[in-house]
């Protein structure tokens, strides 16, 4: 896994980075295992000017991806999701995950496990097996996406190389500590106001 990771961000540094990047963010969301954010922060590092353009369309060709990811659980699960679920080790997650959720909260479920940094393929396959609205789907990711996208397209563009060490150590936790901030928020909208 790390010569793989190590092997496209050599890649990154190429004039072709961009496309790559948003290949890599397509397919990410459905099968490819490498986390998008670490290889996002790269080329964003040698294309600073352009961090947050690159920021948004991650997020755009994420959330298509996760389209397909959606179609993959949807109408494919027994034939190929299963398959990719089962390729990374992710069954037992993904019975907790489909066996917990209920479509009254789905899209506060996209949203927050999109923010999060567990696998969004999981989510994507899920939702689909599950057979959340489509939109909601969309629109929930397409937000989570974003907000955590573009979070780490600005500090790249605002601090560049000092950012980036920082971002790699404590990207879990920091996703971790945004989303229990995000719930407390949602908590206090939901039953006080």
């Amino acid at each position: 896994m790390r010569s793989l990771y190590n092997k496209i961000l050599s890649i990154c540094s190429k004039k072709q980075s961009e496309k790559f990047l948003y290949f890599i963010s397509f397919i990410e969301s459905s099968v490819f295992p490498i986390p998008i954010v670490f290889l996002m922060i790269p080329v964003q590092l040698v294309k600073r000017h352009r961090a947050m353009a690159i920021g948004f369309f991650v997020t755009v060709f994420s959330v298509l991806g996760g389209a397909l990811g959606y179609y993959l659980g949807y109408f494919f699960y027994d034939t190929i999701g299963a398959r990719v679920i089962s390729l990374y080790g992710y069954q037992e997650s993904f019975i907790t995950f489909t066996n917990s959720i209920t479509k009254e909260m789905e899209f506060w479920i996209v949203f927050f496990y999109a923010f999060t940094p567990l696998p969004y393929k999981l989510l994507t396959i899920g939702s689909g097996f599950v057979q959340f609205n489509f939109w909601i789907f969309i629109v929930g990711s397409f937000i989570s996406r974003a907000i955590r996208f573009l979070a780490i397209s600005f500090l790249i563009w605002k601090y560049g190389e000092g950012i980036k060490n920082f971002i790699e150590k404590y990207l879990n936790i920091l996703s971790i500590v945004s989303v229990i901030l995000l719930l407390i928020i949602f908590f206090i909208v939901k039953y006080f106001f």
